[in-house]
């Protein structure tokens, strides 16, 4: 094939290369840059436009409507504990990315949304499935990249205020300051006073937070193949909550300080061929919760830290074919030792070798993988997956995906907890086995997914009668996602199924709905745009917050509004309601919810 035909076929994946904030390219699938339509699994996006027109107070806000995640654990408002379920999977088989790094996770490698700021957000990319092959350890249910960084030049600053006394402000710059130059700089505050999360125990007070961050960013092309940058993400969190008192001889905490910040940076070379990149990241988590009676000085700390150095390069060898090779190294440490336990530093070392090739109208993807983790050995996943492009804009693809994951330093190391159980030291590896089957159709005024899948999670680690241990699971669900315009409306309808349960005991695992159901309208009226939302949450098991039985928690609906209307050329005006209707609802047994939130901003762009 000639270098000319092969340089117009790469023309279009240059392109995507220059402007990341387009939807119909991604970097998720296959950590390089490529076509949203070249993917093999199912992939959304959320572009800053999207976060614009939903005016999130949080990660959550943004998040919960997507196909597959469930928020089960919601300890109340902005900034309480917040848990994420992805297709039934743990709230810690989530592979979380900072601008498609791995990020410094908590001792419990879950990273908890409502401590995540989000005026810093550019973009998210998030895929649902097993990465593992891709990604090594944690990517069972989904991966999910958070991307602060943006090529288009832009000026911002915002402020926010509404209920329960919530206050905000934002000022983000983004310029080229040369042609080859790019500056980044975004910083935030907001702060609420919150509302008694837990209004039937002995602390009858409003349980408040507040949030700063910075980012700051760099990117420099050295040449026409060659780019340079680096970021610096970085957040300071204080949060006032609520605990229960059984009879144990002792309080809980009541307060807790969170300090996090990942310094990442890497080198990309790409010509007609060959993609190369070698990327370099640090990131430390440190989190401090204590009573205030008692006073800071006793607060129980945890600081994890996670260094990673990753490489990879692909290789066309065809218009629609390719291979891709790499590795990656990291290491998870437990710095200040916690005042309740102690772990030892552990390492991985990955390789992972991939190979796309295109025959019209077949595409075929497999991918290996070899993990060597200093604690529990060697583990091989591997990935595949078959396309079929179909007549009148259909596609078929089936996909097998395995994925592992490594116990934290808390499944394996932490204390007993009369109640909750504590760490066991003789947990195994999770392992799981994925098969999917998705279709999908692309018409002029309608597109539709639909998947199908089979998850068998072997070791799953669960906290099971006041203990922790490993136990078989087996996960299945169905997807659809519509999205539809009628005139000038677009709509998004997301319907799944999920039915996880434990092979032990045959039961839903808690806080999994087995139905959820989502509806997002939008519309351009004149100057303005108008949103409206519906979500549907179903009945979820959970366990009672102070019997500790089992019991059902209730469905429920909310409905949210909001609007954006350009007062001037510069200046745009927002507000937002939540829970339109008031609806009296937990997430969590105990822990009550906001009613009705009302927020009003403004935007002034220079």
């Amino acid at each position: 094939m000639s270098r000319k035909l092969l340089a117009a076929a790469l023309l279009p994946w240059a392109a995507f290369a220059q402007n990341s904030t387009d939807t119909t390219s991604i970097t998720i699938y296959n950590r390089v840059e490529q076509p949203l339509t070249s993917a093999l699994a199912p992939v959304e996006v959320i572009t800053k436009a999207d976060i614009e027109r939903r005016q999130p107070r949080s990660l959550v806000d943004l998040l919960e409507t997507l196909p597959g995640m469930q928020f089960g654990t919601q300890n109340g408002g902005i900034g309480q504990q917040t848990s994420l379920f992805v297709r039934g999977t743990e709230s810690d088989h989530v592979l979380v990315l900072l601008n498609g790094r791995p990020m410094a996770q908590m001792v419990n490698s879950n990273v908890d949304f409502s401590q995540l700021p989000v005026n810093n957000v550019e973009r998210i990319e998030y895929i649902r499935g097993p990465r593992a092959a891709i990604y090594g350890s944690r990517a069972i249910g989904g991966v999910v990249n958070i991307i602060t960084t943006s090529k288009v030049n832009s000026a911002q600053v915002g402020v926010t205020t509404g209920s329960n006394d919530y206050y905000a402000a934002d000022v983000s710059i983004n310029q080229w300051v040369t042609n080859a130059t790019r500056l980044q700089l975004a910083t935030g505050y907001r702060e609420t006073r919150g509302y008694d999360v837990v209004p039937d125990n002995s602390q009858p007070d409003r349980d408040g937070f507040d949030s700063k961050n910075l980012t700051l960013g760099m990117e420099h092309q050295l040449d026409q193949n060659w780019t340079l940058d680096a970021n610096l993400n970085a957040w300071e969190n204080n949060l006032e909550y609520d605990y229960y008192e059984p009879d144990f001889g002792f309080p809980g905490s009541d307060s807790s300080n969170t300090k996090a910040y990942q310094v990442d940076t890497g080198l990309r070379y790409q010509d007609e061929q060959l993609v190369g990149q070698l990327n370099a990241s640090y990131g430390e988590f440190k989190s401090e919760d204590w009573n205030k009676s008692d006073g800071q000085h006793t607060a129980d700390i945890a600081n994890t830290a996670t260094t990673r150095v990753d490489g990879l390069i692909q290789y066309y060898y065809a218009e629609q074919a390719y291979v891709l090779t790499g590795m990656d190294w990291q290491q998870d440490r437990l710095l200040s030792r916690s005042t309740s336990f102690t772990a030892p530093d552990r390492d991985n070392t990955g390789l992972f070798v991939s190979a796309y090739q295109t025959w019209s109208p077949l595409t075929l993807e497999l991918t290996g993988r070899v993990d060597d983790n200093e604690q529990f050995g060697t583990h091989g996943t591997w990935q595949s997956a078959l396309s079929l492009e179909l007549p009148e804009g259909h596609k078929a693809i089936l996909s097998y995906g395995t994925a592992f994951r490594a116990p934290s330093f808390t499944d394996l190391y932490y204390p007993k907890h009369p109640v909750w159980g504590g760490g066991n030291p003789e947990l195994n590896p999770e392992t799981s086995k994925n098969w999917e089957l998705g279709f999908s159709g692309d018409y002029n005024l309608i597109d539709w997914q639909l998947n199908f899948y089979r998850n068998e999670v072997d070791n799953m680690i669960v906290n099971y009668e006041n203990s922790t241990e490993n136990v078989d699971t087996l996960i299945r669900g169905a997807e659809l996602v519509v999205k539809a315009d009628t005139g000038a409306v677009h709509h998004t309808l997301i319907y799944e199924y999920t039915n996880a349960k434990s092979i032990k005991d045959a039961k839903q695992l808690n806080r999994r709905a087995k139905r959820k159901a989502s509806w997002t309208g939008d519309i351009d009226v004149a100057k303005a745009n108008l949103f409206a939302q519906v979500i549907y949450v179903g009945e979820r098991n959970d366990i009672h917050h102070v019997s500790y039985e089992d019991i059902v928690m209730p469905s429920y609906t909310l409905w949210n509004i909001g609007a954006r209307y350009p007062l001037t050329q510069n200046l745009t005006l927002n507000g937002k309601i939540n829970n339109l209707f008031d609806k009296d609802y937990q997430v969590v047994s105990g822990y009550d919810t906001p009613g009705m939130e009302f927020y009003l901003g403004a935007d002034y762009r220079f």
